[in-house]
């Protein structure tokens, strides 16, 4: 078994009835290799959760609890390790000890002598990209130096996916490891279990009173806090600090060393936050995101109402995006792999809003970071659309009764901030030619063909709207029709108005909120 095997069977557990020519385009294996896979998986399966090839797919009764119970049944002596796999295991180990002997911990995998030999190469490729260097000790084995800091992050890396928070905010194993992050688990629970509980009660009593971290960002600090107080127990402490004064950042005051307390401090800043108080500015960046936010707010139509919100969530990722590329922090996410296809405007003025940025502290955004930025901005593009924004206008092509197209036209302004300024039908589609429309909407095959006769553009939905007929037309640039009210305006507008002069006012200015 191997690891595509695991990941074959976690994709069916998820996706059973499957269709064989959906999984051998997924997998890009034909169904001969897949059968293979399929016959070794049910080694180690009881007979009624067995995968079964049954006509043009195939099926599971497999549940994540039996998943998982698989998961714990696959051991080294019939698990064949990619060299990728195994260099990551040793490189915690050498993490985690002083010393390795590499020819005895590769024994584990059950490998011939000559793969650790093989391994080499791409064992010290890691080493290097990380800044490291792996010394040879005579008659004992191998020992990973370099900078200290840089060391521990790498490792955490690594460690982070193999381990959840449990009760008291003490570390745990992941349940559904694989093979080789059940090895790395295993043994950083073990080498630093009683770190793991000193870095629980450090985060207790003088982090968690000061701000609160998100569940990642969380996980990864008390991950490496348990590393940094096994290394320092091992007397390899970080004594360099010279490349961290990039940043103002919080004191904690968690460790002991200054210069550990620096370190920690700016791991801290870069990390997810669920709330992170202003209680420090940096005051260089402090004025660099003021001009980046000025620039972003004057491409937007809508204007910024709670303009010290807007600011304190872009200023709070780019503290945090900047130290985290000084630091290779890199945290990514499939979900933001799609941020620059849908936003490409305002992804390229968020690229060059933020190159003042970069070029002060000498670093580069990633591509998770401008897209984070762009989720930022659209989300205070969303939250200040007031009810007094300029609406798309909407021209509807149908042959349907007032009444129908009635409801079609409600369901429309209940979910868009639009004007439905014309229903055209068919034979007067010649009218459309001399008509001011930013987007024209039908809802039948017929009127379709008319229309690209017609050579004009348009959008066909259904009838009855469904969640792919909202997402398209938000595609095609309607927004959401929730709009706000400003408070300041809102209070100037009304203030010293009757009840019968305020009622009038409403039902003319609000009469998409009030009725």
């Amino acid at each position: 078994m191997n690891r595509f095997d695991l990941s074959f069977l976690k994709y069916l557990q998820d996706n059973s009835p499957l269709a064989v020519e959906l999984a051998v385009r997924r997998f890009g294996k034909t169904l001969s290799t897949l059968k293979r896979t399929m016959k070794e998986i049910n080694e180690l399966l009881p007979e009624s959760l067995q995968i079964h090839l049954d006509n043009q797919f195939i099926t599971t009764r497999i549940g994540y609890s039996d998943y998982i119970a698989l998961l714990q049944r696959v051991r080294f002596n019939r698990y064949l390790t990619t060299a990728e796999e195994r260099v990551q295991d040793l490189f915690v180990a050498l993490c985690l000890h002083d010393v390795v002997n590499k020819n005895e911990y590769y024994s584990k995998f059950y490998v011939s002598a000559g793969t650790v030999k093989n391994d080499n190469p791409l064992m010290l490729s890691r080493v290097h990209e990380k800044g490291l260097t792996l010394q040879s000790i005579p008659r004992k084995g191998s020992q990973l130096v370099g900078d200290e800091f840089r060391l521990r992050l790498a490792a955490c890396m690594s460690i982070v996916k193999t381990v959840e928070i449990g009760a008291g905010n003490r570390l745990v194993m992941h349940q559904a490891n694989e093979p080789i992050n059940r090895s790395i688990a295993e043994q950083f629970l073990m080498q630093c279990a009683g770190e793991i509980e000193q870095a629980a009660v450090y985060y207790d009593q003088a982090i968690c009173p000061a701000t609160e971290l998100g569940y990642n960002g969380r996980k990864y600090l008390l991950v490496y806090l348990s590393l940094a107080l096994h290394r320092i127990k091992s007397t390899h402490r970080i004594s360099d600090t010279a490349g961290m004064n990039f940043l103002t950042t919080y004191p904690y005051g968690v460790l002991a060393e200054k210069a550990e307390n620096c370190s920690l401090d700016m791991l801290i800043a870069s990390l997810t936050f669920i709330h992170r108080p202003f209680t420090l500015y940096d005051p260089a960046l402090q004025a660099y995101v003021k001009r980046a936010c000025d620039i972003l707010a004057g491409e937007l139509t809508t204007t910024i109402h709670n303009y010290p919100g807007w600011y304190a969530d872009i200023y709070n990722f780019i503290y945090a995006a900047i130290i985290q590329n000084k630091l290779e922090l890199w945290f990514d996410d499939k979900k933001l792999h799609d941020v620059e296809r849908r936003y490409p405007e305002l992804w390229l003025r968020i690229r060059q809003a933020v190159q003042e940025i970069e070029h002060r502290w000498q670093t580069l955004f990633s591509a998770i970071h401008l897209a984070t930025l762009v989720l930022i901005v659209k989300k205070h593009e969303l939250r200040n659309r007031v009810v007094g924004d300029v609406k798309k206008q909407v021209i509807i092509a149908t042959n349907s009764s007032e009444s129908k197209v009635g409801y079609f036209k409600e369901v429309l302004l209940s979910r868009f901030h639009i004007d439905v300024v014309a229903c055209v039908n068919i034979n007067e589609i010649d009218q459309l030619q001399q008509q001011q429309f930013d987007l024209l909407i039908t809802f039948t095959n017929k009127i379709s063909s008319h229309l690209r006769h017609a050579q004009l553009e348009y959008v066909k939905v259904n009838f009855y709207l469904t969640q792919d007929d909202f997402q398209l037309l938000r595609e095609r640039g309607l927004s959401p029709a929730r709009k706000k009210i400003p408070v300041e305006v809102f209070m100037r507008q009304v203030q010293e108005m009757d009840p019968t002069t305020l009622r009038h006012f409403l039902e003319q200015q609000y009469s998409d909120v009030f009725i």
